[in-house]
């Protein structure tokens, strides 16, 4: 792991690049003769600087290479010397044996949730110099300067798998990833192609589109720790799977209410209030499946990648339909398929509606920021009760920009 002095000179070695790019990118005009040669100045003396700095990181590597090289050789004396193989394992464990059980939510295998539940930990216990280490960007020793190096990259597999995994809105609306705080997207029901002529000017008209601008907004919660686990080095990976599963349900959550119910503080209109009166199909009380099919009829016909978003009363409507009318269903754990369509439940379709039904990839887009997850940890504001606040923040973005590719259900009125 880098040591503090190294990463403090790679830390000033980033803005001291950052400065000298900007004094190059510099436009001076010739009558501006003083300033062009100060700024000639602050170049050299910048450059200087940087040269230096590299030669002091190569040194800090050159000492690390090093100790590395003497600690393997102590092991490999240690290994040939030592005739039980078990008190050499006992020697050399440094702490308590890691188990895992049970279902590690959001991580690959027990390796990732090992290094999230240690930077962690190593954050809450106020080493920031060894959890900023665990959030460099791998290979390269250097920070991005887009986030990654605020979490480990591990974590962030984690967090992104969980929202993945629990947001109905992610799952199938189209979903972009930004390093800016806007992004544009083309409203793809609106995009028409025309022919082009061989050397023939081409008019502006002819290519009819447009765009929606989609602002991301910071959202997040704060996660409790007590001090007991945090300090309990063989738990670390309970606490990444903790951690995890509460930041990225609780932003599944918010995703999947603003999607539907869109928010007006922030200016999003929600998918169910967008949906017009052509658009929408009165529920029968005989589930003989024609409400279905009345609703499968109403999208555009363009959609193509067509599922239904169910509320529980829904899922019970749409589940009898399906048994009247011997549509394909799978069940258990595996999602129930009604006419052709797989069936998913969210919690935050409003009263009335009971079901959207079309292509949700044409009618919705969800932009999250490319490695926004923020974790930061106080140990003050859980003073009183022990404890360790993690606080996590992501940046995010929707909007439904083409509604004609969806149909609501409601109930009868």
């Amino acid at each position: 792991m880098p040591s503090a002095k190294r990463n403090k000179l790679t830390d000033r070695s980033a803005i001291v690049m950052a400065e000298l790019d900007e004094k190059r990118a510099s436009e001076l005009s010739d009558e501006q003769v003083e300033e062009t040669v100060a700024a000639a100045e602050q170049i050299a003396a910048l450059t200087s600087e940087l040269n230096g700095l590299t030669e002091q990181i190569k040194a800090e590597d050159a000492v690390e290479d090093v100790v590395r090289a003497a600690k393997a050789a102590i092991v490999t004396r240690t290994v040939s010397s030592d005739s039980d193989s078990r008190s050499l394992v006992e020697s050399s464990r440094k702490g308590p044996a890691i188990h895992v059980l049970g279902n590690m939510r959001g991580f690959k295998n027990s390796a990732d949730a090992v290094k999230g539940g240690q930077f962690l930990r190593a954050l809450g216990l106020g080493r920031f110099d060894e959890a900023r280490a665990m959030g460099e960007t791998l290979g390269s020793g250097n920070y991005d300067g887009k986030g990654a190096e605020l979490v480990s990259p591990e974590l962030y597999r984690g967090f992104i798998d969980v929202l993945s995994y629990a947001s109905v809105g992610v799952q199938v609306a189209t979903l972009f990833q930004t390093d800016a705080n806007s992004f544009e997207i083309p409203k793809i029901g609106e995009i028409e192609a025309d022919w082009v002529d061989e050397l023939e000017d081409a008019d502006d008209d002819e290519y009819a589109t447009s765009k929606e601008t989609v602002q991301l907004y910071k959202a997040g919660r704060i996660v409790e720790v007590s001090n007991e686990l945090l300090s309990d080095s063989g738990a670390v990976v309970n606490l990444a799977t903790l951690f995890t599963s509460r930041i990225g349900l609780a932003l599944a959550k918010k995703i999947d209410d603003v999607w539907l119910n869109g928010d007006e503080t922030k200016s999003i209109d929600g998918l169910v209030d967008l949906v017009s009166e052509g658009n929408t199909v009165e529920a029968g009380e005989d589930h003989d499946g024609i409400d279905l099919a009345e609703l499968v009829g109403k999208i555009d016909n363009r959609a193509s990648n067509t599922a239904w978003v169910v509320s529980s009363e829904g899922f019970s409507h749409i589940m009898k339909a399906s048994v009247v009318t011997q549509s394909t269903t799978i069940g258990d754990r595996v999602l129930p398929v009604v006419m052709g369509a797989p069936v998913y439940r969210v919690l935050s379709l409003p009263a009335g509606t009971i079901a959207l039904y079309g292509d949700f990839s044409m009618s919705t887009a969800v932009v999250t920021h490319r490695n926004g997850l923020q974790v930061a940890a106080s140990e003050h504001a859980g003073f009183m009760r022990d404890s360790i606040l993690f606080r996590g923040l992501q940046r995010f973005g929707l909007v439904n920009h083409d509604p004609q590719f969806v149909a609501k259900l409601t109930t009868a009125s």
